[in-house]
C-alpha cells in the first residue's frame, strides 16, 4: 500500500462519519462554523451590493435568516409549527452566528471577508466544501423527518428541499420590500435554488431511502453529498450555476410538449369553448421567452 493510501483512507472515513453525523444525530462544529462564517459574508456582499449601509443588529439578526440558518429553521418550523424566530433559543445557532459575524466584519484588516470573497481563495473554498456539506445533509435530515412524520405525503420531501434552499430568498424579498424595491418571491419567479432543493431531496428519497428498501442509504447520502461538494465548489470557482443553465432548456421542453400535447391555454392563448387554445409559447420554439402570468414562458406556472 502506498505510504499516502492509509492517511487519505482515514480522511475519507473521517468524512464519512462527519456526513453521517450531520444528517442523524447533530451539527457538528467543523460543518457548522465554516457555513456560518461564508453565509455571513455572501449576507455582508449582498448588502454591499444592494447599496445598504452598516447596521450592526439589523445585520447580526437578519443574516442569521437570511443567508445562514433561514432554511434549517424554515424547514423545522414548517413541520414542527414553530416560528422562525424560536430557533434562535438553540444555543449553539446562536453562539456559532455570533462568532462569524464578529469574524465576517470584525476581523483584523477585514482579512476574513476580503478571503471569502475572493474566488478561489483556499479559505474560501474550504468553507464552500462545508457550506455545501451543511445544505446536502440538512436537506436529507429534513426528508428523514418528513417521512417519518407524515409518510402519506409523497409531495413533502420534494416541498423540504425546496424550503431549505429559499427560506432565506424569502427574507431577502421581504428586506427589499421593506425598502420599498420592486421585487418577487421564489414563488413567482422560481429560480435554480427551487431545481436544486427538489432534486438533491428527491435523488436521496428515491435511492437512498427507497430503492433496495434503504439497504444503500448510507452509501448514497455520502455519494450525493460528496457529488454536491464537487458541483457547487466548481460552480464558485468559475462563477456559473448548473441549475440555472439546465433550466431554460428544461422550460423550453416542457412548453413544447404542452403546446404539442395541447395541455392548458398555451402562453398567452385564449381559451375557448372548444377548448383551450392552440398559441404557441416562444419558449417551445426557442425564443425569448414572453412575460404572461402564470406559464411556463415566465418560470411562474
Amino acid at each position: 500500500r502506498p505510504a499516502g493510501g492509509g492517511g487519505g483512507e482515514m480522511l475519507l472515513s473521517a468524512a464519512r462519519d462527519i456526513i453521517l453525523r450531520a444528517t442523524d444525530e447533530d451539527y457538528p462544529p467543523i460543518v457548522h462554523f465554516p457555513h456560518s462564517v461564508i453565509s455571513v459574508a455572501r449576507y455582508r456582499q449582498w448588502r454591499i451590493e444592494e447599496g445598504q449601509p452598516i447596521q450592526w443588529l439589523y445585520d447580526l439578526v437578519v443574516s442569521f435568516f437570511s443567508h445562514s440558518q433561514g432554511g434549517g429553521a424554515g424547514c423545522k418550523a414548517f413541520l414542527e409549527g414553530r416560528t422562525l424566530m424560536s430557533y434562535l433559543t438553540r444555543w449553539d445557532y446562536t453562539h456559532f452566528h455570533v462568532l462569524a459575524y464578529l469574524a465576517s466584519y470584525w476581523s483584523p484588516g477585514d482579512a476574513v471577508f476580503r478571503w471569502m470573497t475572493q474566488p478561489r481563495h483556499p479559505a474560501r473554498i474550504l468553507c464552500v466544501i462545508f457550506d455545501s456539506m451543511d445544505g446536502v445533509t440538512t436537506a436529507c435530515a429534513m426528508v428523514d423527518k418528513a417521512v417519518a412524520a407524515h409518510p402519506r405525503n409523497r409531495f413533502l420531501p420534494a416541498m423540504m428541499g425546496i424550503i431549505l434552499y429559499n427560506t432565506g430568498s424569502v427574507i431577502r424579498w421581504l428586506d427589499a420590500r421593506s425598502r420599498g424595491k420592486a421585487a418577487k418571491s421564489f414563488l413567482a419567479a422560481p429560480g435554480s435554488a427551487v431545481a436544486r432543493g427538489a432534486t438533491v431531496a428527491m435523488l436521496y428519497l428515491y435511492l437512498g431511502r427507497i430503492l433496495r428498501g434503504g439497504k444503500m442509504r448510507n452509501k448514497v447520502l455520502v455519494t450525493l453529498c460528496w457529488l454536491e461538494i464537487l458541483l457547487e465548489v466548481i460552480e464558485d470557482a468559475w462563477g456559473f450555476d448548473a441549475f440555472s443553465a439546465l433550466g431554460g432548456p428544461l422550460q423550453r421542453i416542457l412548453a413544447a410538449f404542452r403546446q404539442r400535447a395541447s395541455l392548458g391555454g398555451g402562453c398567452g392563448g385564449k381559451a375557448t369553448a372548444a377548448g383551450p387554445a392552440p398559441a404557441i409559447c416562444a419558449a417551445a420554439e426557442g425564443e425569448a421567452p414572453k412575460k404572461v402570468a402564470g406559464s411556463f414562458c415566465d418560470g411562474t406556472f
